[in-house]
């Protein structure tokens, strides 16, 4: 691909933050040039920051598989957000699907934060929040309000499935106002779905959107390879 070209995909990446290549089909070196477009493949899983048993489709450990059975993934969030420095992007490859559903679907926390009032927004920009479970991975404390370093926009930044509890604010109220930006950033308007067919191809922004894998399909079994890019420290 031209320098060019690549220029292309990233300038297309930052506005509209999920990509998708149908049926592309990369073999694991192949998946791993395309990722490099858009950033730094980087190693996850199996380390203190996440002790979940990983698998991988390349000795240099960059193409992680994850599968229905051990990894559904059936919730809203953002990858890897319990790390210190968590990923700015995915590079996913659907390769073994179920006969029907198993489509995935993202949102866009940009507009979520948009939506709320000035004075929510205010509250929201001074909030902190606990991310990761003890036992399984790290925890670190991250913004609930996060601005992209490359967009300069801001984004809510909590989800589902790793945040835990807002830092400095008593237990319960601080469910409550979680659940409360879940909600808000949870709406039918600020989401995209995509069915899958085998080989297709998704880069996502980890730094302004959340996705949820559905798991519609059974005893059936759906098997992804997907490779992480490095990302810095939220602010």
């Amino acid at each position: 691909m031209s320098e060019g070209g690549e220029a292309e995909l990233r300038e297309a990446f930052l506005e509209h933050q999920v990509l998708f290549f149908p049926e592309l089909r990369p073999e694991p070196e192949e998946h791993k040039r395309l990722a490099s477009v858009f950033g730094v493949p980087e190693v996850h899983g199996s380390s203190d920051e996440d002790q979940r048993e990983a698998f991988y489709a390349d000795d240099e450990r960059l193409v992680s598989i994850i599968d229905s059975k051990r990894n559904p993934a059936n919730f809203w969030h953002t990858d890897a957000t319990f790390r210190e420095r968590p990923p700015a992007a995915s590079c996913l490859c659907v390769r073994v699907l179920p006969s029907r559903g198993g489509d995935t679907m993202w949102l866009d926390t940009y507009r979520a934060y948009d939506s709320l009032a000035p004075p929510l927004q205010a509250l929201a920009d001074g909030l902190r929040a606990i991310h990761g479970h003890r036992g399984l991975t790290d925890q670190n404390v991250h913004p609930v309000v996060r601005t992209h370093p490359e967009t300069g926009r801001r984004a809510l930044w909590v989800n589902r499935g790793w945040t835990t509890a807002l830092e400095g604010v008593d237990y319960k109220q601080g469910q409550r106002l979680l659940e409360f930006f879940f909600d808000v950033m949870e709406q039918p308007e600020y989401m995209c779905r995509w069915s899958w067919s085998v080989g297709d191809v998704a880069v996502w922004d980890n730094r302004c959107t959340m996705h949820y894998a559905i798991a519609d399909f059974g005893e059936e079994y759906r098997e992804i390879q997907r490779v992480i890019l490095a990302g810095d420290r939220p602010v």
